[in-house]
């Protein structure tokens, strides 16, 4: 039989979705429901409710993002590895459960960043009455994107646990332990905006606390060239 592989170099073990997946993508589906423009029961039935709605669009768009972000790492894990024993249920369920907690301070906290932007008003979508208020959404956004980050790292150490169990590859065995490095960054990098969030005060600071996530374009850009360099290395041996 052959095996199927994927672009970069992985054996396709999920050939067929599980009942775990499956109600990994359910949950998903279902987290960008509660996004979706118009909240729910209220969808709007005249022109200007109409365009009240889409001012929800840059928010929506942003929160969407981030949910497909956390749904396409755990879509990659089932599909290079295939598992399905204990300790990929609990961290499966573990991340639907964080990520249906952390539909709702994603929302708050990309339409409250708006609120900040001159011209734009996205009170409609949640109302901020301090400075105080947003730096506390930080807070809880923050140690939301750092636990949905770390469950992914989990899932690929422990996938990288079984790499005798399920035939992983020298060079497998290498892209599974630098996938999990690079999701514990992603980890690590929330806790300080949050760290800053919890410990100063003031609009100059909660702004800090906002931007401490461009970390992620210079830290993750040289972490990921540094391990194609050496991911070639490791593919080019003999």
């Amino acid at each position: 039989m052959n095996i199927q592989r994927t672009k970069d170099g992985f054996n396709i073990r999920g050939t067929e979705m599980t009942r775990l997946e499956t109600f990994v993508d359910a949950a998903f589906a279902f987290a960008v429901t509660l996004l979706v423009i118009g909240g729910g029961d209220n969808i709007p039935n005249n022109y200007q409710d109409f365009l009240m709605a889409l001012k929800q669009v840059p928010t929506f768009t942003l929160c969407f993002s981030n949910i497909v972000f956390f749904w396409y790492a755990h879509h990659i894990w089932s599909r290079r590895f295939g598992l399905d024993d204990g300790p990929s249920t609990v961290l499966s369920l573990l991340l639907i459960l964080v990520v249906l907690v952390f539909v709702y301070p994603l929302k708050a906290v990309y339409a409250g960043a708006f609120n900040f932007i001159p011209g734009f008003d996205s009170r409609d979508v949640f109302a901020l009455n301090s400075v105080d208020d947003f730096s506390g959404l930080l807070v809880i956004f923050g140690l939301a994107f750092s636990l949905l980050s770390g469950i992914i790292a989990a899932l690929n150490w422990h996938a990288f646990r079984q790499a005798e169990n399920i035939g992983l590859s020298a060079y497998e065995k290498f892209d599974t332990k630098t996938v999990t490095l690079l999701w514990l960054t992603n980890a690590l990098i929330p806790l300080g905006s949050v760290s800053i969030a919890l410990l100063t005060t003031g609009v100059f600071w909660t702004k800090v606390a906002s931007f401490f996530y461009i970390t992620f374009a210079l830290v993750l850009p040289v972490l990921k060239i540094c391990r194609l360099r050496l991911r070639l290395k490791i593919k080019n041996k003999p």
